[in-house]
């Protein structure tokens, strides 16, 4: 019997420990039933995709796409389980918005943001790190860039995790050639989406593009506990993540 049952799962590191951090999205992705070394055809009429996996996770950081992927649920002619991995910080996050028009007729479901600084996605041969991320932290490093007013990084969401945009990861890759790829989280290295995303991201420029990026990992390291509850080393960690997208400030010319 097919089960159209929606988790909507809080998640997002402000260090509040560990249990008010993650739903462990790691455990789901491992239990996606996909091939990381197989593309399936991504055409828009034929690609079926989510109605050959067991279910869908998404991190949406817009409310409207947010509102198109639980209204392309109900409308489906099929039924397959989602999860919405939903940190609670977007809800109060004055970058974290949308108009009625990016809701209104014609308005689909992205899978995949591009870059949207006009400037940097117009000018890809100047970008110097194309950063995949997803959720939460796609909102602090854009703040981050800002502040330092960086137009040599190019940032990329996945908001559909699974299943894995092949299709879309290559484009961007192909697209920023010239930069370094990095995966950028907030998780530990030995959770979140890291170990589900590097072998696909992989495939799909070897495959696709015929020029295989391997992405440059930048999050926490491994642990045991999926966050720390001591507001002092969540800061000193958030700080190297972003020290790891953007470099120390001693080494930025």
């Amino acid at each position: 019997r097919q089960s159209g049952l929606v988790m909507l799962l809080p998640h997002g590191y402000d260090g509040q420990g560990a249990e008010h951090s993650s739903c462990r999205v790691e455990r789901y992705l491992q239990m996606m039933e996909e091939d990381p070394h197989h593309i399936p055809k991504m055409a828009r009429d034929e690609r079926n995709q989510i109605q050959k996996a067991n279910w869908q996770i998404v991190n949406c950081t817009t409310p409207a796409n947010y509102f198109h992927c639980l209204r392309r649920q109900i409308h489906r002619d099929f039924r397959k389980p989602l999860i919405v991995v939903s940190p609670k910080n977007l809800l109060r996050n004055k970058l974290c918005v949308s108009s009625l028009d990016d809701m209104s007729t014609g308005t689909i479901f992205h899978r995949t943001f591009d870059e949207v600084d006009e400037e940097i996605s117009n000018n890809p041969n100047d970008v110097k790190t194309l950063v995949f991320c997803t959720g939460q932290i796609y909102y602090e490093l854009l703040t981050e860039r800002q502040k330092l007013d960086r137009k040599d990084v190019a940032i990329v969401r996945l908001e559909q995790i699974a299943p894995f945009a092949f299709d879309k990861a290559a484009k961007y890759c192909a697209k920023y050639d010239n930069a370094e790829v990095v995966w950028a989280q907030q998780e530990p290295k030995n959770m979140g989406a890291y170990s589900y995303v590097n072998p696909r991201l992989m495939t799909a420029t070897r495959e696709l593009n015929k020029d295989e990026k391997r992405p440059r990992y930048v999050g926490r390291r491994v642990s045991s506990a999926p966050a720390t509850g001591m507001s002092k080393i969540h800061q000193r960690e958030y700080r190297d993540i972003l020290e790891g997208v953007f470099g120390k400030p001693d080494d930025i010319e």
